[in-house]
């Protein structure tokens, strides 16, 4: 899938150090992608310190499950993730606390930095139940929020097929797709599926100038060759 650019200037800072020290030593690209997006999370957090996150909210990001399936489609998204938080925790880029919170427990983590390293032991020792914190909104508006807005009602059933794609395809392909279904008064999901699988197979700028670019017929009816061609596309001589 080619890239198509960035939308915004706006960037997302790393420490030194990431660059400095760890990067040069991960080999797993599950460590590699799950620590960037641990970075990319915690920047968008407001609320109290420090800025954490859980085990169940990175399950459950749309966005890295799919950066996690692009390594390999032969293990679940679940256990890249737990090989790339593991990973990261024994280099301590990431620490690792494990908190109850009633009936059972919740694992946390933040970065590895002298002011978290305190907040952990203190914690740890306390054994308290934490809650997430807040993020900033999402700049893009929600798949389903943008299909309800353009093409109709979304169906429980409906959900699932959606919650796929957003996994599979890039939400700006998504958004794209639907608006191509609108132009065309094609206001389906199977329309805009359609039009997401071709771009997987064929790419989206080719497999959208197949579509788009009419037959230059000149081309084929000029120059050296074009009496042939002519002649072999009258039908008067098969009747």
């Amino acid at each position: 899938m080619a890239f198509t650019g960035f939308t915004t200037d706006a960037l997302v800072g790393l420490p030194i150090e990431f660059f400095t020290e760890v990067l040069p030593q991960i080999t797993l690209p599950s460590e590699l992608k799950v620590t960037l997006h641990v970075f990319y999370r915690l920047s968008r957090q407001r609320g109290p310190a420090p800025r954490r996150i859980s085990w169940d909210e990175l399950a459950a990001d749309r966005t890295l499950r799919r950066g996690l399936r692009a390594i390999t489609r032969l293990r679940p998204p679940e256990e890249l993730l737990a090989e790339g938080l593991d990973a990261a925790v024994r280099r301590t880029t990431l620490l690792h606390v494990v908190l109850p919170d009633g009936a059972r427990s919740v694992n946390w983590y933040v970065v590895n930095t002298a002011t978290n390293r305190a907040w952990a032991e203190q914690v740890g020792r306390a054994g308290v139940a934490l809650t997430p914190n807040p993020s900033l909104p999402d700049e893009r508006p929600s798949l389903i929020t943008l299909y309800e807005q353009n093409i109709g009602l979304v169906t429980p059933m409906l959900l699932d097929d959606l919650r796929e794609a957003e996994e599979r395809y890039p939400a700006h392909w998504i958004e794209e797709a639907m608006r191509e279904a609108v132009r065309a008064n094609a206001r389906s999901w199977r329309y805009v599926k359609k039009i997401l699988e071709r771009w997987a197979t064929h790419g989206r700028n080719n497999a959208q100038d197949r579509t788009d670019r009419p037959i230059d017929v000149e081309k084929y009816t000029s120059g050296a060759y074009g009496d042939l061609f002519r002649r072999g596309s009258d039908t008067s001589d098969l009747q």
